[in-house]
């Protein structure tokens, strides 16, 4: 058994998916300690239990939103090729552009 990852193919998206993970983790942890003044730690009087529930929640509501919102841009592009004009198309095609290209929580 090979357990050398680095450079096998097989591990390309887990690889671009760690990455991004650690620098949206280390986004939160900035943003913990903006807000709290303090890093994330077990000691903390929190019921993890019950915000591990909280963020469940969010999580699920969140993923049902993109998936609204995936339906809203299919919905968009398919009615883009029937418009009339070139006008009428490009506007439809910028709309969903401008859904695809939001970027950003809200922090």
């Amino acid at each position: 058994m090979n357990l050398n990852y680095e450079n096998d193919l097989r591990h390309n998206i887990s690889d671009k998916m760690l990455r991004n993970l650690k620098k949206v983790a280390y986004k939160q942890d900035d943003y913990g300690m903006d807000k709290y003044g303090t890093p994330l730690s077990h000691m903390l009087n929190y019921d993890w239990e019950a915000m591990q529930d909280e963020e469940i929640a969010d999580f699920l509501k969140y993923r049902e939103c993109a998936r609204q919102r995936k339906a809203y841009v299919i919905q968009l592009l398919k009615s883009a090729t029937h418009q009339e004009t070139v006008k009428e198309l490009k506007e439809y095609i910028q709309t969903a552009l401008e859904i695809l290209e939001v970027e950003g929580t809200g922090k």
